[in-house]
Parts: structure tokens; sequence; C-alpha cells
């Protein structure tokens, strides 16, 4: 064992992660990853949703810039862009946002101009935007329409169900199928009467005369009683019929004024009218209610990760499998599984006869453990409390810099033939999705079984699998 003690180990690893952490922050920020020479320009899109800074700017597919800066300019999105000083962008050229790659990285897309010999000089102003669909937003909505296409066709199945909607549907079938038979047989007719009118045009002015001496001929007949008007005109039983079918239906409209009958009773019945308003009053609650629920379940957020570590004393690697549930802003849950190749250790005691008791400890290598924690943060801190790698434990955690620098400290599995394990690592988001940590596992263990790690993390968030089960294609 070194003569270094244990507390200043764990002193010079943090403060030389801590350092390590900060030159790469720096020099990131700093540099731009070769980009920093070159002009700025500005250009404002209605929504920059995913672009980060530092992300590319291409024309054709060749990187010719990166992101400097996003702002806030009148409620719109203001980003200014450092483009490499050999490219020069013409004034007509436009800008537009989109995404490449798995992860869904956002990226700034120049389509150039007209050369017409006139260029954008350094702090000048792109002009011309395009902007890339929302297709999280366009999901949602197909999501809301589809809860209300559910919830009409349970309306429909409550009103149909029952052994009257079926009866009233098949009703409506027949009349419907009656209508339709009856409009054919109109149309037909109509048909022919037009075709025959369309054959007759050009013959009638030749017939003009013809017509006139047949009306003549129809108005002597009407006087002597000849034919359908004659008859009414001069036979007193067809008038007499006429008037019966006047009183019929008379008869009936009186039968509707007064409630009775299906009609009748949609037309006077205030009972059946306030059914009708109940229902539609009913209708929009649930529609009101639909809208809390998904404004509700907006605030709900998941997060899964995996993290490997590296430990050199044993030259082992261990990995943690976590599912984050978070549903307030302040407030998370964290289910998880570790695959720590040291695994779990057991402690047996023995006696026999008037023997001392012996206490034998055991390890269970590659074994599967388990985590299951709650925590509270308190703006850049957060307490978490449960089992801890199958044990009972507590921590915390620190972030720093817009929460691309978390700080962890964890103890658990007390016990007191043994020292608890101790462990502290710093993790530093390098990309959007990637995380680097680096740390001092069991680091006062007295048992030689501490170690330095070093490792990597993947962490995505729902809309981010939302994003990436969306892509993925569906074999027909």
């Amino acid at each position: 064992m070194s003569s270094i003690s244990t507390e200043a180990k764990v002193g010079l690893f943090v403060l030389a992660a801590l350092i390590i952490l900060a030159y790469m922050s720096f020099r990131v920020g700093e540099y731009g990853f070769g980009l920093k020479k070159g002009y700025l320009v500005n250009v404002v899109f209605d929504d920059a949703t995913g672009l980060e800074k530092d992300a590319s700017v291409q024309i054709a597919g060749v990187e010719v810039g990166r992101v400097e800066d996003i702002s806030l300019k009148d409620g719109k999105a203001l980003v200014t862009l450092r483009i490499l000083p050999s490219v020069e962008l013409e004034k007509d050229v436009e800008a537009k946002i989109k995404s490449y790659g798995i992860l869904g990285d956002k990226y700034v897309d120049i389509v150039p101009g007209t050369k017409d010999g006139t260029y954008i000089t350094a702090g000048g102003d792109i002009t011309r935007t395009g902007q890339q669909a929302d297709i999280d937003k366009l999901l949602s909505e197909l999501g809301i329409i589809a809860g209300d296409v559910m919830k009409i066709t349970s309306s429909l199945k409550n009103v149909l169900g029952s052994a009257e909607g079926e009866a009233n549907l098949k009703a409506i079938v027949e009349n419907t199928r009656s209508i339709t038979e009856n409009l054919n047989r109109v149309v037909t007719q109509n048909d022919e009467k037009l075709n025959l009118m369309i054959t007759n045009l050009g013959e009638a002015s030749a017939e003009m005369r013809n017509a006139f001496a047949a009306l003549n001929n129809i108005v002597e007949r009407i006087d002597s009683g000849e034919g359908t008007i004659g008859q009414l005109v001069e036979n007193r039983d067809v008038f007499d019929n006429l008037n019966q079918t006047l009183a019929s239906i008379r008869d009936i409209t009186d039968k509707i004024n007064k409630g009775e009958g299906t009609i009748g009773k949609l037309v006077n019945d205030e009972d059946t009218v306030d059914n009708l308003n109940a229902s539609l009053k009913s209708l929009e609650k649930s529609m009101d209610g639909i809208e809390r629920y998904v404004s509700k379940s907006e605030q709900f957020k998941t997060f899964l990760s995996y993290r490997g570590e590296y430990l050199f004393d044993g030259g082992d690697g261990k990995g943690y499998f976590d599912l984050t549930i978070r549903p307030k802003e302040d407030k998370f849950y964290v289910l998880g599984l570790v695959a720590d190749p040291r695994g779990s250790r057991t402690v047996t005691d023995t006696t026999v006869g008037a023997t001392p008791t012996t206490r034998t400890e055991t390890w269970e290598r590659d074994e599967l453990l388990f985590t299951a924690q709650i925590g509270k943060r308190f703006k850049d801190i957060a307490l978490r409390g449960g089992i801890f790698e199958s044990t009972g434990g507590v921590g915390i955690d620190y972030f720093a810099f817009d929460d691309r620098l978390q700080v962890t400290f964890e103890a658990f599995d007390f016990d007191s033939d043994r020292n608890a394990h101790l462990k502290t690592y710093a993790e530093y988001r390098l990309l959007k999705h990637i995380y680097l940590s680096a740390g001092w596992d069991d680091f006062i263990s007295n048992e030689g079984r501490e170690s330095p790690f070093i490792g990597f993390s993947i962490k995505f968030e729902d809309e981010d699998l939302k994003y990436l089960l969306g892509s993925v294609p569906i074999p027909k």
C-alpha cells in the first residue's frame, strides 16, 4: 500500500478530475473545434428548438462554420453563425434548421444564392429562412385527434349498442335504402327526359305551330270535360277526392303539433330536447377533461440511461442501467440494475459447542444488483436515498454549468465490521447524449477494494426515445 493516506488520495484525484474537466470546458468553448476563425453573420428563426451552440453550419453537406450564439430577439431566435474566411455568402442565401444522424442533432443548412457578385459582410444578416416541420408537435396533435376519435366511438357504442339502438339503426338503414332507390329511379327518369329534350331541341322551332294547334285542342277537350284537368274542372267527384287528400295532410300536421309519433316528440317533447342538450354538455365536459389530462401528462418525464465504468485496480468493468421517473421538476425516482464483477458480500457466523463464534465472509462474483431510490432537488443540489447496489444508502449530487457538469458523492453498505462503501465521481456532458465520468470507488475500504475508475454514459429522454422509435422502419 502507498504511504499516502486515503484522504490525500481522494483529494488529489478529485482535484485532478475537476482541473481536467474545467480545461476541457474552456478549450471547447474557446476554440470551437477549430472554427473560431472567420466572420459572424446573423439569422432570425421563428423557432430554434433543438439547435445548440457549436452546432454545424453546412453548405451542400460540407461544413463551413459553427453556431456561435443563440439568443432571444422580439420573441424569435437570433442565431449568430461563424463562417470560415474562405467562404463567401451571397446576399440572397437561405438558411434552414435540419436534423441528421440517429440522435437527431440539429444543424444549420445554407442554400446558396445568386452569383451576382454581392456578398454578406461581417456582422451582416441572412434575410431568407426556412423552417423544418415540427414532427413532435404533429405527433402530439395526432395523439389528441386519436383520443377524440376514441371518445366519439365510445359514445356511438353506448348509443347504438342497446337493442333499441340496433332497431333504430336498422330502420335508418332501410329508410336510406328506400330513399336511395327512389333517387336512382328519379335520376334515371330525368336522364331519359333530358336526353329526349336535347334530341327534340333541334326540332322545336318546326313544331311551334303544331304546339299551338295542340294547345287549342287541349283547351277544347278541357271545356268538354275530357282528361284529368277536364274531369277536375267538370267532375265533382275528382274535386272531392282532392279535398280529402288535403284534409289527410292537415291531420298529419295536427298530430305532429300535438307531439304524436317520432317526429312529433322530437319537435314538441321538452324531455327529448333536454336529454339531447345534456348529452352535448357531457361531451363538452369530457373534452375538457382530456385537455386537462394532456396538460398534466406533459409535466411527466422519463429518462433512460446506461453508464459503464472501468476499475483500474482489478481491470474489471462495471455497468449501470437506470430508469429515472420525474413526475415533477423537483422530485424523481430511480430504478436500476448494476452488473458488478466483484459481486456482493455475504457474512456467515458459525458457532460449534464452546468454540467462539467465527465469521466467514464470501463474495458472490458477477452478481446482478438492483437500485431503488427516491430523490429531491433543491436548485443545484439533489439529495437521494434508498437502495444502492442492493444495500441501503444515501447520495448527493451537485450540478453546474447548466447541468453539463455533475459531481456526486454516495455512501452505502454500512457495516460495523468494515468501512462503509464510499464513492465519488464527476460526470461531464460531452455531446447531447454522451457523458464522460471519472472518480474513486470504495475509497476508504479496509479490504483493499478501493479503485479509481473512468467511464462513459448514454442518456435519453422520453422525447428522444419517441423520435428514435418513430424512425425505426416497420417490417411489412
